[in-house]
C-alpha cells in the first residue's frame, strides 16, 4: 500500500544569498525539490539526492532557492515531475499539491524506516521489533531508498548525537549515551558524515540550525 497525499511533504524552506558563497550541506535523510533563481532569471528545477556525508555546494551571487523537503523513503517520479515543472505556469504554492501526484510512500518503508530511527542496536533487532527477517528488511529498504539499513539506523545517529553536542554534557558522556565504543568512536562518526569534529559543531550556529530543520529522526 502507497500513501499518495501531502504527508510525503514534510517542509517547505526559503533562502536567498547575495554574495557567492560554498555553505555546507548535512545529509538529513531527505529529498528535496528544489526551485532556483538567478536575478529573476528563468526558473530552475532540480531533486537533491540523498547525501552519505556532509557537501560543500557553490551558490552563485543574487540567487534564490524554495525548496520541498520530502519525507524520508519518499519515491519520486523525477523525470515526469521535473517535465511536468519545466513548464509549470501556476502559483509555486500549488507545489504540494502537484507534489502529491508524482510522489509517493509505502506503508511499509515508512514503518521501517521510522523503526530505523529509533534507538536499535543493528538491523537484526530492527527486524526483530518489525516482525519480518533481517533479510526481508534488507530488500524492503534497499529497493525503495538505495541505501541500507545500516546508513539509516547511522544517520539517525549521527543526528541525534549531533544535536545532544549543543548542549554543555562532556564527549566522553555524550559517546556513552549514544551508544559509541568510546569518545574517539564518535569523534570518527561525527567526522564522517559532517566532515567537522564535534567542538566545531557545538561552536558553529549555521550547522546546529540545519540539525535542528526536519529531517530523518
Amino acid at each position: 500500500m502507497s500513501i499518495y497525499n501531502d504527508d510525503n511533504l514534510l517542509a517547505r524552506w526559503q533562502t536567498s544569498v547575495s554574495e557567492k558563497s560554498t555553505p555546507i550541506i548535512l545529509p538529513d535523510g531527505c529529498r528535496d525539490l528544489i526551485l532556483k533563481t538567478v536575478n529573476n532569471g528563468r526558473p530552475q528545477w532540480h531533486i537533491s539526492p540523498l547525501f552519505d556525508q556532509a557537501k560543500t555546494v557553490p551558490l552563485e551571487a543574487h540567487s534564490t532557492f524554495t525548496g520541498f523537503r520530502l519525507k524520508p523513503g519518499t519515491s519520486i517520479a523525477q523525470k515526469q515531475l521535473l517535465n511536468v515543472l519545466e513548464q509549470y505556469e501556476k502559483s509555486i504554492d500549488d507545489i504540494s499539491t502537484l507534489l502529491s501526484d508524482f510522489t509517493n510512500i509505502k506503508s511499509t518503508v515508512d514503518e521501517a524506516l521510522n523503526c530505523l530511527a529509533t534507538e536499535v542496536d543493528s538491523v537484526k533487532q530492527a527486524a526483530q521489533e518489525l516482525g519480518v527477517s533481517s533479510r526481508t528488511l534488507q530488500r524492503i529498504i534497499v529497493n525503495n531508498t538505495s541505501k541500507s539499513p545500516t546508513y539509516w539506523i547511522l544517520l539517525a545517529r549521527a543526528r541525534r548525537t549531533a544535536r545532544a553536542l549543543t548542549t554543555s554534557m562532556p564527549f566522553a558522556e555524550l559517546a556513552e549515551i549514544h551508544g559509541y565504543a568510546d569518545q574517539s568512536h564518535m569523534n570518527r562518526e561525527i567526522k564522517r558524515w559532517f566532515n567537522t569534529t564535534p567542538s566545531a559543531i557545538r561552536a558553529t550556529p549555521s550547522i546546529v540550525s540545519q540539525l535542528y530543520s526536519k529531517g530523518y529522526d
